[in-house]
């Protein structure tokens, strides 16, 4: 046996006999051009001892990812995690970076920093001091990035998880090599005096350097964390004098006056490798680190939130919203119902008045506190069916509503009555005085209300998701009573009610005329269905619709006081059976699911910026009627699309219709839990997206985010 042979079984027996428990590492994931994989320094955790994660990139030839500062047209990779309860992480960090500089032909050239071959990433972990040996834990990520090489970019990512166990002490994992290897590499923050001046279009960094700090001979580099501060195309001049080195270096075309905060890495190569030193106009700079987040939904910055956040201003944020909520096209049927109510009333006894209100805004406040109840229960389970409206993206809501407003269109056209009150649905659910109508008009009027966005409601919903129970039942409780406060004023003047037609055979025909805006809605509820749906299953669902309105026809005809006691019975048995096979048909409808689409809208954001464009982001459903008001009147018109043609912007549409987890997460990221939302993304991934707000929006805001944007 020769020697190669010999040291093949010696390497082989080495690694049988490596006990499994000493490899901590998740499974490889490759996306395209790179192998993604969790690390971990330690095979076993103990409580409350930090450790190190490393995210590591196996990189194919001629491709890289990207540093902390990835030029003008990169991406810096990102990782966001899911810790067991009780852990926290710290922020990924990035190694001393190489310089890229690009060529992709017709004298297009970009620079920009990264790695190549292999990278490890590293962060670290702290566990809770009340961890039990013996146990296990894992932890989860979705770590991101942008692949290059010299033709094309591809954006990457991948889902990662590690299992660790926990010990009564730490052992070394087989990978701790690895990434101490990688934690070397990272800049070494110094506080270095450092200055920075901007002059006729040079810019010039200037740092005292200790004695024998640098060794002699070494190429001096200079890599800014942030870009559009040097042009990076450019070679620097360098100057060493008294200590001190300067950079000198051809300034950004957009840079006008000198930075007011600067930080960079200062890297001294060598034959034996790259040493870096973090240094900052103000102290000790960050070597060269991002923040890892857990998949919580993020608060709004507080200079985001209206009237400057806190509590009182989402409050009163949340009341003006459930105002405007009362003009938004979906609850203009309800609207109508209140109406009808109001003109039964007049002439009544002020304290009726009142009491109907005040009955409504119970019906109002009720559902809001049964919505609110049943998102908790969905946040606590970790579900992403959490937010204003989310419930519209299942089928059997859906149909659910269509049900509904089928239902009381057949009651207002007399078909059949669930009462003989003027002042509900159609009628009095309970009893005489008609006060349980005025309870479900305020119930359906949550209802319709969810697939609407009023102005101010999407931050003060966003900060309520992401409070503790009370705070977001106060949220959500002060939005209903904006919802019902309008209808306090007729209570409150009732000589309002005196410009009301008296009471007369003319509200017969205005009862059965507010059947059709009911219909409306269950036309516009198919439309939102088609998109959910397949052909079939759109097919079964209307056929259950059909089988609905047969039971309300049996039921208003065969169950009337003039028949007999017996047939009454059998007409309202029939009906039941009917009605029953209606709910069986809508159940097998609801599941037959339209072809999900798999495109991460992320992906479709970063193929337009790579290739040099803005991108304005539409996030929109079938259901939203606030979005489709915004498309109809402003966004799709040809004077926007114009505008956004002039202005190097690529319109995409981001529909969340049916659940997509992609876009969930963005609206996350941006502190929003449903649409409509609207972003414009420069085409330097660098640059921060520029968001136009929520509710009803104009040209005239769209022209202003675009003004915004980088030259």
């Amino acid at each position: 046996m020769n020697f190669p042979t010999r040291l093949f079984y010696a390497f082989l027996a080495v690694s049988i006999f490596i006990p499994l428990s000493l490899r901590a590492q998740s499974e490889e994931v490759r996306d395209n051009y790179v192998v993604a994989q969790l690390l971990s320094e330690q095979a076993t955790i103990t409580a409350g001892e930090p450790f190190k994660l490393g995210l590591k990139f196996t990189i194919d030839p001629t491709w890289h990812t990207y540093w902390i500062n990835p030029g003008e047209t990169g991406q810096a990779t990102k990782l966001a995690l899911t810790l067991p309860e009780g852990f926290t992480a710290g922020e990924l960090e990035f190694p001393v970076p190489k310089r890229f500089v690009t060529d992709f032909g017709y004298d297009i050239l970009e620079a920009g920093f990264g790695y190549e071959g292999t990278v490890i990433h590293t962060l670290t972990i702290t566990p809770p001091d009340n961890l039990k040996a013996g146990d296990e834990i894992t932890i989860s990520g979705k770590a991101s990035w942008l692949m290059c090489d010299p033709s094309t970019c591809v954006p990457g990512k991948a889902d990662l998880s590690i299992t660790l166990p926990v010990g009564d002490a730490a052992e070394k994992s087989t990978d701790s090599a690895a990434i101490s290897f990688y934690t070397k590499k990272l800049p070494k923050p110094v506080d270095w005096n450092t200055e920075v001046s901007l002059d006729e279009g040079l810019v010039m960094v200037t740092t005292t350097v200790p004695a024998d700090t640098i060794p002699e001979g070494a190429a001096l580099h200079l890599h800014p964390f942030e870009s559009r501060i040097f042009d990076q195309l450019s070679e620097p001049e360098i100057l060493q004098e008294n200590g001190k080195i300067s950079f000198v270096f051809k300034g950004h075309e957009d840079l006008t006056t000198a930075p007011e905060a600067f930080a960079a890495v200062l890297v001294a190569e060598t034959d034996t490798g790259k040493t870096g030193y973090a240094i900052s106009t103000g102290g000790v700079a960050s070597p060269g680190v991002t923040e890892t987040t857990d998949e919580a939904t993020p608060v709004a910055a507080p200079d985001a939130l209206p009237f400057g956040g806190g509590l009182l201003g989402i409050l009163f944020a949340a009341f003006l919203g459930g105002i405007i909520l009362n003009i938004m096209p979906c609850v203009f049927p309800v609207i109508s119902l209140k109406v009808m109510s109001f003109v039964g009333q007049a002439g009544e006894d002020r304290k009726k008045v009142l009491a109907h209100s005040l009955m409504f805004a119970l019906g109002i406040l009720v559902f809001f506190w049964l919505l609110t109840t049943a998102m908790l229960i969905l946040r606590a389970v970790g579900s992403d069916d959490v937010g204003w409206g989310v419930q519209l993206r299942q089928p059997g809501f859906v149909i659910g509503l269509i049900f509904v407003m089928v239902l009381v269109a057949m009651s207002l056209f007399g078909i059949f009555e669930i009462g003989a009150s003027m002042t509900a649905v159609g009628g009095d659910l309970a009893n005489k005085s008609g006060y349980s109508g005025s309870f479900w008009s305020g119930a359906l009027a949550v209802l319709l209300a969810t697939p609407c966005t009023a102005p101010l409601m999407a931050p003060a919903i966003g900060f309520a998701l992401v409070q503790p129970a009370p705070i977001m039942f106060l949220v959500f409780t002060t939005l209903g009573l904006g919802l019902a406060a309008p209808y306090f004023v007729f209570a409150i003047f009732p000589k309002l009610l005196d410009v009301i037609p008296p009471p007369g055979a003319w509200m017969d025909t205005f009862k059965q005329f507010m059947g059709f805006p009911m219909l409306a809605v269950a036309v516009w509820l198919i439309g939102v269905l088609s998109k959910q749906l397949n052909v079939g299953g759109l097919q079964w669902a209307l056929g259950a619709v059909l089988l609905l309105a047969i039971a309300g026809w049996i039921l208003g005809r065969f169950t009337g006081f003039e028949r007999s006691a017996p047939a009454r019975m059998r007409g309202r048995i029939a009906a039941i059976l009917v009605f029953l096979a209606s709910i069986s048909v809508a159940w097998q409808a609801s599941g037959s699911r339209a072809e999900l689409s798999n495109v991460d809208i992320r992906d479709v954001i970063a193929s337009h910026q790579a290739a040099g464009k803005h991108v304005f982001v539409d996030f929109t459903a079938e259901w939203c009627v606030t979005c489709k008001v915004n498309e109809r009147t402003t966004i799709k018109t040809d004077k926007v699309q114009q505008m956004l043609k002039d202005n190097n912007v690529e319109f995409v549409i981001a529909d969340w219709t049916n659940e997509d987890p992609s876009i969930t997460e963005v609206l996350k990221e941006n502190g929003r839990a449903g649409v409509p939302f609207y972003l414009i993304y420069p085409s330097d991934k660098s640059a921060t997206p520029i968001s136009l707000g929520d509710g009803i929006i104009t040209p005239g805001d769209i022209q202003e985010a675009i003004d915004k944007l980088p030259n």
